[in-house]
């Protein structure tokens, strides 16, 4: 946690108290130029600067600047603000927002005050900063894979296909993302109750695997290795099947050139 406060008052000793408390590691600066530093320097996942003084310096402007840097894509920063006196109306949240500020807090010194807004912070935002962070990652993984990657929802629907599916089987993710499996031609050389078979097991959660002939753009069938795993979510129903496909019985040329032709689809989003 870094905690930008111009002076020493109850609220940053009530926040110093709270990080304490809850166990986080915390930074405490008393300049923009020391706040930007030190968060370049340790990246911190949350942090808390103090609006209320404007004449110390712009807490807007010192959150552009954090902003800026790459390193706050995943950061959780919070503003604090003065509580309203007698009937004076509270300021509105828009132009933190738009100055990047995720949420604001109402001063409150209470030591239990400041450590529930930890808290609350780090069940809710940093959380789902860190699923986020995880998903790039994933992503990153899918595109990147040399085994041709199918994902459709629990109807069926194709909602992702990878590089490596488009080279193999010549299509543009762009002509099936949206459209129902049923939709996409099939190759004749499979067993006719082979996808019964199939749907026997994906529609009870189990795993499937084996070989299928799948059906390329220009009409052509290619024999491959299947596995169709059901994701499960939430309520222990079915949310999604993702579909991993190698084909089975290419040369060392060919997959030499399918690798080739992956690798330079993702570096320039060129089909070759």
């Amino acid at each position: 946690v870094l905690l930008v406060f111009a002076k020493e008052d109850s609220q940053s000793t009530g926040f110093c108290w709270a990080c304490d408390r809850a166990g986080y590691k915390c930074n405490v600066v008393r300049t923009p130029e020391a706040a930007l530093e030190c968060f370049l320097d340790k990246n911190h996942e949350i942090i808390v600067i103090d609006q209320r003084h404007s004449t110390y310096f712009d807490a807007e402007t010192l959150c552009r600047s954090i902003r800026a840097t790459k390193s706050s894509e995943n950061a959780v920063v919070v503003a604090v603000a003065k509580r309203p006196q007698g009937n004076q109306e509270e300021n509105s949240v828009r132009p933190l927002i738009a100055a990047g500020f995720t949420r604001w807090y109402i001063e409150n010194p209470s030591i239990i005050a400041c450590y529930n807004e930890l808290i609350q912070l780090e069940f809710g935002e940093v959380r789902a900063q860190f699923k986020l962070r995880a998903s790039s990652t994933i992503f990153t993984a899918l595109e990147q894979s040399q085994e041709s990657i199918e994902i459709t929802n629990e109807d069926n629907i194709i909602q992702y296909v990878n590089p490596t599916f488009e080279v193999m089987m010549g299509y543009q993710r762009e002509e099936l993302i949206g459209k129902e499996l049923t939709e996409v031609p099939k190759s004749d050389k499979n067993k006719a109750d082979l996808l019964d078979t199939i749907n026997s097991y994906i529609k009870k959660g189990k795993e499937w695997q084996g070989m299928y002939y799948g059906r390329k753009r220009n009409g052509d069938s290619i024999q491959q290795n299947v596995k169709i795993t059901p994701v499960i979510g939430q309520g222990g129903k079915i949310r999604h099947y993702v579909s991993i496909k190698r084909p089975c019985n290419e040369n060392k040329a060919d997959k030499s050139q399918l690798c080739d032709r992956v690798q330079a689809e993702s570096q320039t989003g060129i089909v070759v």
